[in-house]
């Protein structure tokens, strides 16, 4: 009897994404091992993390890496990094930030449900432009004193409201104004991992539980060496606001696994294997009488470059309905507002499972 079984929790097949409600990503046997393998001893972790760090910099073309808990965990620290500006007394005080930078930017096309983690650490977020443009003089009239930091969320998403990055670095370093990028679910391309900070950005943060298959509770943040040292200072185990943002030895481990496997596998086949998976599925449906058309859409759902399968359905059919039904025999799938279409991401799937999906869609959509 598995644990599952134990429990009475059913696993489900995953045709919908990377989501963290679903648990992320599937690690691989080499991210297990080198968890099983930290579980044995006992080290010290900073010493841990600043040469994993080390390595990961050294692998991904930037001057400094440290592993989180998370990629919400990596903007609170952050966050953090920026406002005490290497001070160890102005971090301590944290959340209370009288006497020091408090003020970070974002545009307000940006915003999004992750922010929260920057207003933890007591700053104040200044909102620039609107949904619909930023203004480069919005943001360059934005930045005084107070502004420890602009913070960027790099996403298809807020393209059409936000600066380009290249413009908002440039702003943002004319004034010595740091920015940090999230790029939590910008992979793949591989490339990203330095490309964001070739371009100038102080500080990326990378989601470790999703493309990279890493463990869930991880994530990673990539940059420049004096930004990157503050977060050995101030970052867990060390006491201060971010204490409760401890990664285990055996996450550190297991991420590290992770993007050593994601940098080595071949790219070009992986795609054409998650193409494969779709096409399975197109195939199968494609004589259903209720499937009005279907069409590849190449990215996924914040621009990152893997083929969704979009299909969509005539009016004696309903997409919501259908994903309930599909749910009720244990797989997710996506749904997309508007034109009653669904949607199958193929980054979890296993050629098994995508015919098993194929199979249910043929049957529930008829």
């Amino acid at each position: 009897m598995s644990i599952f079984e134990e429990l009475g929790i059913t696993p489900f097949i995953n045709g919908h994404d990377t989501y963290t409600v679903y648990g992320g990503s599937r690690i691989s046997a080499e991210v297990i091992e080198a968890m099983g393998e930290g579980s044995k001893y006992f080290v010290d972790l900073e010493a841990l993390q600043r040469k994993l760090g080390q390595a990961i910099a050294e692998k991904t073309n930037n001057e400094g890496a440290y592993i989180t808990n998370g990629a919400a965990g990596a903007l609170l620290l952050s966050a953090c990094v920026c406002m005490a500006e290497g001070k160890q007394y102005a971090y301590s005080r944290l959340p209370v930030t009288d006497g020091i930078r408090n003020e970070i930017i974002i545009m307000r096309a940006q915003r999004n449900a992750y922010d929260t983690a920057m207003k933890a650490s007591g700053a104040a977020i200044i909102e620039i432009g609107d949904a619909d443009e930023t203004l480069s003089y919005e943001l360059e009239g934005s930045i005084n004193d107070n502004t420890a930091a602009v913070f960027y969320f790099a996403s298809k998403l807020y393209e059409r409201g936000s600066l380009p990055l290249e413009e908002t670095i440039r702003i943002a370093h004319e004034h010595g104004v740091p920015v940090v990028v999230d790029a939590a679910a910008q992979l793949p391309p591989a490339a990203n991992l330095w490309n964001y900070t070739q371009k100038g950005a102080d500080l990326v943060i990378f989601s470790g539980g999703k493309t990279l298959c890493g463990p869930q509770d991880s994530g990673l943040i990539l940059g420049k060496r004096t930004y990157i040292e503050d977060c050995y200072r101030f970052g867990p185990p060390h006491h201060g606001l971010c204490r409760f943002l401890k990664t285990s030895k055996e996450s550190m481990l297991g991420l590290y696994a992770a993007l050593i496997r994601y940098l080595e596998i071949d790219h070009e086949q992986n795609y054409r294997d998650m193409l494969k998976r779709n096409q399975l599925i197109e195939t199968c449906l494609k004589d259903s009488e209720k499937v009005k058309k279907m069409e590849m859409v190449y990215q996924g759902p914040v621009g990152q470059e893997y083929p969704r399968l979009f299909i969509y359905l005539n009016e004696e059919a309903e997409a919501g309905s259908v994903k309930k039904s599909m749910s009720q025999k244990h797989i997710y799938i996506g749904t997309e507002p508007g034109p009653n279409a669904l949607y199958i991401s193929p980054l979890n799937l296993t050629d098994e499972e995508a015919q098993v999906v194929a199979r249910e869609l043929l049957e529930i959509i008829g």
